[in-house]
């Protein structure tokens, strides 16, 4: 499978999502936290697993969105699906993420969210409302895609 272009064809595949704001589901870190914790900056939320040979493969492109965005203040969260705690941790010491990293051990957001397939990915406001999601590898270190983003949020204002 190879990463979606960041492209009139690519952005397309973004769909509206189905939850009506962050939820305030506890998801396991060192400390609990919630989603609805990150209100306030637009936010993406990636869904991943160690085992998902597609995820592995567009991190380190989020890693480079998550950088450019950063400045603009939007949040990342990598939204591990259902893994144990210390698979978690050998693969962060292999591929670090930038942002913060939840565990969902229920798996109950993802469904919640109409995912199917992974990785996945969730756009929210800094409301916390829902703005797109896509399924699939991207390659989110493309200009356009963080352009696409900035729009998202600019449209919303407006």
């Amino acid at each position: 499978m190879h990463a979606q272009p960041a492209t009139a064809t690519g952005l397309a595949r973004w769909r509206p999502i189905r939850p009506p704001r962050l939820e305030a589901i506890e998801l396991q870190t060192e400390q609990a936290r919630t989603l609805a914790d990150f209100a306030g900056r637009p936010l993406l939320v990636n869904v991943w697993a160690t085992w998902c040979g597609p995820c592995r493969i567009e991190m380190p492109s989020l890693n480079t969105l998550a950088q450019q965005l950063a400045p603009q203040g939007w949040q990342f969260v990598a939204l591990n699906h259902g893994e144990m705690p210390e698979r978690v941790r050998r693969f962060l010491a292999e591929v670090p993420i930038q942002g913060t990293v939840l565990l969902d051990r229920s798996q109950s957001v993802f469904k919640s969210w109409g995912g199917q397939a992974l990785p996945a990915t969730f756009v929210f406001d800094g409301a916390g409302r829902p703005l797109a999601w896509a399924e699939g590898e991207r390659d989110w270190a493309a200009p356009a895609m963080a352009e696409a983003l900035r729009q998202l949020i600019a449209e919303r204002r407006s």
